[in-house]
């Protein structure tokens, strides 16, 4: 038998790679008809019903961008969802301010679009405490407890840890709410709810806790007995609400529709029920110049919550 040529056995061996890389680069190169929606999720079931419904609004409007279908990632973290943001497995997410800048920085995610829920584009956060804790300034945490609500939580943690950080007070993580801090210490805890805040203020476990101004008025409506032992000893200034964002590299005809299609939903009959899942959105709006000022604001203190304590 004759023996091949090493240069053709090698040439042979390559075919098949070279097919490969040849159906790679179509793929990539072929339009993108899945329009991906995402999200950062310790529920993915409860989250997933709250996204579907504008997914389903949105997708069947973009067929004229060649948008076919339309698919719900839930990430784990934010460092997945950074992850699904460069590698375009995630089109398009939803998130409050800090998170939405994290994802900015991080990922070069565009942030595009802002969201009103409650009523409102803005909100801000409130600082309360029970009455008789005597606690009538930020100054009065020192060695005492601070509850949070969640890492990505922009009203429960990102912009008021940065403001306490600028008063030049130190933040240090407890194990539980029953932890003491050392004396010169804010010490902080997350509660994963703004229910268990509640509650751990109002029974004593942690000194004082933080929420959106938001959440304070429900409390007000829903237990008015609770409310009236507890009160607002500090208010951080206002930020937006939400923040649509886009990943870097979409395809900028698919973005220009997406954004009419959400920018015009409030006005449809057809969007109220999406609307209504979709965390109780209201609208949504162009990032205008005074939201571009508070955002870069709220970056810097970000930034210094990532860099100081995390």
């Amino acid at each position: 038998m004759r023996s091949l040529n090493p240069a053709k056995l090698l040439l042979l061996c390559a075919l098949p790679l070279l097919a490969l890389r040849s159906d790679l680069v179509r793929a990539e190169n072929a339009p993108r008809t899945t329009l991906v929606l995402g999200r950062v999720s310790d529920d993915p079931k409860a989250h997933y019903e709250q996204l579907k419904p504008l997914l389903d609004y949105v997708v069947p409007r973009m067929a004229d961008v060649g948008i076919r279908e339309g698919r719900v990632l839930m990430a784990r973290d934010a460092q997945q969802m950074v992850s699904y943001l460069r590698q375009g497995k995630v089109d398009w997410i939803s998130e409050t301010s800090g998170a939405a800048l994290g994802f900015q920085e991080r990922a070069n995610a565009r942030i595009f679009l802002r969201a009103s829920r409650g009523g409102q584009f803005d909100y801000h956060s409130v600082f309360f405490a029970r009455k008789d804790r005597g606690i009538s300034s930020l100054s009065d945490l020192r060695g005492k407890a601070l509850g949070f609500q969640h890492p990505l939580s922009t009203s429960a943690y990102l912009a008021p840890a940065a403001i306490i950080l600028e008063l030049g007070l130190p933040l240090a993580i407890q194990a539980s709410p029953l932890e003491r801090p050392p004396p010169d210490f804010i010490g902080y805890v997350f509660s994963r709810s703004e229910s268990n805040l509640i509650t751990w203020v109002h029974k004593g476990l942690v000194d004082a806790a933080v929420f959106s101004n938001q959440d304070w008025s429900q409390l007000q409506r829903e237990q008015p007995a609770v409310y009236a032992d507890l009160e607002v000893f500090h208010q951080s200034a206002s930020f937006p609400r939400a923040l649509e964002l886009v990943r870097p590299g979409l395809d900028p005809a698919i973005e220009s529709r997406l954004r009419a299609i959400l920018v015009d939903a409030h006005k449809d009959p057809a969007a109220r029920t999406a609307l209504e899942a979709y965390s109780r959105t209201e609208r949504f709006d162009d990032i205008d110049q005074a939201t571009s000022e508070v955002l870069s604001r709220l970056q810097d203190g970000v930034r210094r919550v990532r860099a100081e304590i995390e």
